[in-house]
């Protein structure tokens, strides 16, 4: 349904949601926002119950002059969801607009703030696995919003499905998805709470990874429904309960390239997006991803699989050290699927013709970086499958890119390696915001080809998958955020690491090793 309204903007065009249902007089929690090109979407978040329908509508106003708001646009709220989604195209981007959303006597102001034009420096924070521990770390938003970010990155594991005394509720049919639902929203507003005054005014781009969707570890195979243990991949939640979280958390993205519904019926949201001169490729790399039981065994798990091991529900992890992962390997696993390739192809020739820089934002880092031993081998890592990965590489090709992600709970910076060492991108991989640090990577032998004066767990090396990569830094058992700095002028872009203390609040020293990394093209 599409309806305009003109007065403030010329041609202002608010498109209310797909969704319907009925409203009530609630307290609206927070907004999140996100602007491509001349579209604007703004979700506003709710603390209205899934399962109960309610009367009242959410109004979006903005600031015409000081102290004189327009009204632009009412809306019922997607009850399954508790949200109500404002799309404004034709938007001013360039110029910063106040907005204030109403629903009944509920209000939240906030600010869309100005894009910056394309040639200057773009500033995106990164944050990553933010599980209940620490909850609502008030010193570190409060620094987080006094370094000023133009973009925020959530890169995944907004909530751990077993947060804040909430066991996990499974919505396994369609009838369960209400109560799923009040289940997820129940630790998901814990998440909005402690980043409200950081969300609403300005940009914020976030992905779902496992957690977010009630799994510990996700093959998603093609979007299809879990029919058996878990390494057989799929989604263990009902199709609608998935697409009602997703939409929580990324229904503020530039409309997917294919949505779908895929598999069983599933959405995607892969997709582009364009700010402030720098181009993004927005990915899913669990989504269509193949599962680890096409190829392993609890015989190839080898002799290293302890009792310990032998009770996990499922077998991902090759524990035995003299095991050749290479062999784990078929030209016809996925990781990205065909589609989302193909996208990430044009996406990249696009880059390049464009005389941009650009970001590879996915959930993973696609090298196995993170270990829970030296010797282990883990298939949740996108360093598998190899096929797979390698076309994706290849995909991005020698774009002026750099690529960002999560999930390993473990800050880390290296180089790919495809044909030959370092002709790929490099590659960041945030460090935990909040989750336990449990991972490291601690290699038996030195790299080769180190920097003169680099750690020794630094320079060249092959993967537990025979991936080439070149580490440049590491920060075991650190939590933290990033920053990346796109710098136009100059051509280059900065990773930055900001580390939290024991307490998560902002260390006093801020230095690690092999951070900050200037990236130049």
């Amino acid at each position: 349904m599409f309806k305009a309204f003109r007065g403030v903007l010329p041609a202002f065009l608010v498109v209310f949601s797909m969704f319907s249902g009925v409203l009530p007089a609630t307290e609206i929690l927070w907004t999140q926002y996100c602007q491509h090109l001349d579209t604007m979407k703004l979700m506003v978040h709710l603390d209205a119950s899934p399962t109960e329908p309610v009367s009242e509508l959410v109004t979006l106003w903005l600031e015409r002059e000081e102290g004189e708001w327009q009204q632009v646009g009412s809306q019922q709220m997607y009850t399954l969801a508790s949200t109500a989604l404002f799309e404004m195209r034709e938007w001013p981007r360039h110029r910063a607009q106040r907005y204030r959303v109403t629903c009944g006597d509920s209000l939240l102001e906030g600010v869309f703030r100005a894009e910056p034009t394309a040639g200057t420096a773009l500033r995106m924070m990164g944050v990553s696995c933010l599980k209940d521990r620490g909850w609502p770390w008030k010193k570190s938003v409060e620094k987080m919003i006094e370094l000023d970010p133009d973009l925020v990155y959530f890169s995944g594991d907004q909530i751990y499905e077993s947060d804040y005394d909430s066991k996990a509720w499974i919505a396994v049919n369609s009838e369960d998805v209400p109560d799923g639902m009040v289940n997820y929203l129940s630790k998901y507003r814990r998440f909005g709470a402690a980043f409200r005054d950081l969300l609403k005014d300005r940009p914020s781009i976030m992905i779902t990874d496992d957690h977010d969707v009630y799994a510990n570890d996700l093959w998603g195979n093609g979007c299809l429904r879990m029919t058996g243990e878990r390494t057989t991949g799929g989604y263990r939640c009902h199709p609608n309960w998935v697409n009602a979280v997703e939409f929580t958390q990324t229904g503020v993205l530039p409309d997917a390239v294919n949505k779908g519904p895929h598999g069983d019926g599933i959405f995607a949201y892969y997709t582009g997006l364009e700010y402030g001169g720098v181009r993004f490729a927005i990915l899913e790399d669990r989504k269509f991803k193949s599962p680890p039981s096409e190829v392993i065994s609890e015989a190839i798990v080898g002799k290293n699989f302890t009792e310990r091991w032998r009770k996990r529900p499922a077998i991902e992890v090759v524990r035995d050290a003299e095991f050749d992962c290479t062999q784990l390997d078929r030209e016809d696993l996925q990781l990205l699927g065909a589609e989302q390739e193909a996208f990430l192809a044009k996406w990249s020739k696009e880059l390049k013709a464009s005389g941009s820089m650009g970001a590879v934002l996915s959930q993973s880092p696609w090298a196995h970086i993170a270990m829970y031993s030296p010797d282990s081998a883990d298939l949740d890592s996108n360093g598998w499958p190899q096929s797979g990965r390698n076309r994706a590489l290849a995909a991005i090709g020698d774009a002026p890119a750099v690529m960002i992600h999560g999930d390993v709970h473990l800050g880390t910076l290296f180089r790919h390696g495809r044909e030959q060492w370092d002709d790929g991108p490099v590659s960041y991989s945030l460090p935990a915001f909040s989750s336990h640090t449990g991972r490291r990577w601690n290699p038996a032998e030195p790299g080769e080809n180190r920097a003169a004066g680099a750690p020794e767990y630094t320079g060249q090396y092959l993967d537990r998958f025979g991936n080439k990569m070149t580490v440049k830094g590491v920060a075991n058992g650190v939590n933290g955020f990033g920053m990346v700095i796109f710098n136009q002028v100059e051509k280059s872009i900065t990773l930055e690491f900001h580390p939290l203390d024991e307490a998560l609040e902002p260390r006093e020293d801020t230095a690690v090793p092999g951070w900050p990394l200037t990236v130049t093209f």
